[in-house]
């Protein structure tokens, strides 16, 4: 049923869609829908470099020992999804800039379908080895085993050695499709003089929830650690968050004459919570001398539901206080 012809199938169907929608959002845009083919290939070969570049700077004895072919091999494993989710808005913009086009009208006009072609991307991980699935383990709950109401595919697929395992893939694709209808959802209130939101802000919103739902679901994934259970994607997601929300709150402080620095600060404490949690799940006797031993007891029997707990509520509240800023920010345009 998996074979190999599957993932560039479903990866060069997503970009079919996303250029289609892309088309008719620059269309609702006044701008000309044939700039979505020459905007998307433009953003197809900055994410190329940017995911494979991103990929080889946390990998850098593999391209001692393999050599420059690694700079140029197509497997979706040697590039990072994120490094390619930011070099493919960069490129978009570029153009949009060359074309003399409005940039942020444009980006907007790319926020649905970037989700779209996100989740086609994510989905297709599922055939391109067990990289798309839940190595590490379960979030604390139980194993799926053979016979579960969970042993099916697409929610689960079994790796290499025959366990089922938890398709990732599969729930990131879902979370990006729910990006996308949120994104449509305002888009539309926007379009219907509902809400008032300054240009780019569409796409920024997408860009910061593609990047919220990589940031908790790397944690299960054993490729790409660099520190304990700190993953290379999950830093740069947390990167271009902070970034975007940064952003958001310095376009409040032109009105306010004052820079906002609690959303900031309150998502810096997440992180900092949500990695933690991440050190005492990889390595919980170093915490024994530091809470009284009945509690550190208690945890350490229900250290991967506990932990996997810690890491959910930090990355819904991340996506809570964008939003809450997001809204602010629309309120006070």
């Amino acid at each position: 049923m998996i074979t190999d012809a599957w993932y560039p199938s479903l990866a060069a169907a997503g970009c079919a869609v996303a250029v289609i929608l892309f088309a008719a959002g620059l269309r609702r845009r006044h701008l000309k829908p044939v700039y979505a083919l020459s905007l998307t290939a433009a953003g197809l070969l900055t994410a190329f470099i940017a995911g494979k570049l991103f990929w080889i700077i946390f990998n850098l004895p593999l391209l001692s020992l393999e050599g420059p072919v690694c700079l140029v091999r197509l497997i979706p494993a040697e590039f990072s999804f994120t490094g390619g989710l930011a070099g493919l808005s960069l490129g978009i913009a570029l153009t949009a800039r060359l074309l003399k086009l409005p940039v942020p009208d444009v980006l907007d006009g790319y926020a649905v379908p970037c989700c779209i072609f996100a989740a086609f991307i994510r989905f297709a991980e599922i055939f391109a080895g067990d990289l798309g699935l839940g190595e590490m383990a379960t979030f604390g709950l139980e194993e799926i085993s053979e016979g579960s109401l969970l042993a099916f595919f697409p929610l689960a697929v079994r790796d290499s050695w025959g366990e089922w395992l938890p398709a990732l893939s599969t729930l990131e694709a879902l979370c990006a499709l729910i990006t996308g209808a949120a994104v449509l959802r305002r888009g539309t209130s926007a379009a219907r003089g509902k809400i008032r939101f300054a240009a780019g802000s569409l796409f920024e919103f997408a860009l910061f929830y593609l990047c919220l739902c990589g940031f908790f679901f790397e944690t299960a994934k054993l490729s790409g650690v660099i520190f304990y259970y700190v993953h290379v994607e999950q830093l740069l997601c947390a990167l271009v968050m902070l970034g975007l929300l940064i952003h958001i709150c310095s376009g409040r402080s032109r009105r306010e004459e004052r820079l906002p620095w609690l959303p900031v600060v309150l998502f810096l404490l997440c992180v900092a919570l949500n990695g933690l949690s991440q050190f005492f799940l990889d390595k919980p006797w170093l915490f024994s001398g530091l809470i009284p031993e009945a509690i550190f007891t208690w945890l350490t029997d229900r250290l991967e539901l506990f932990c996997s707990t810690i890491m959910l509520l930090t990355t819904v509240c991340i996506g809570v206080l964008y939003l809450l800023t997001f809204r602010k920010a629309v309120s006070d345009s």
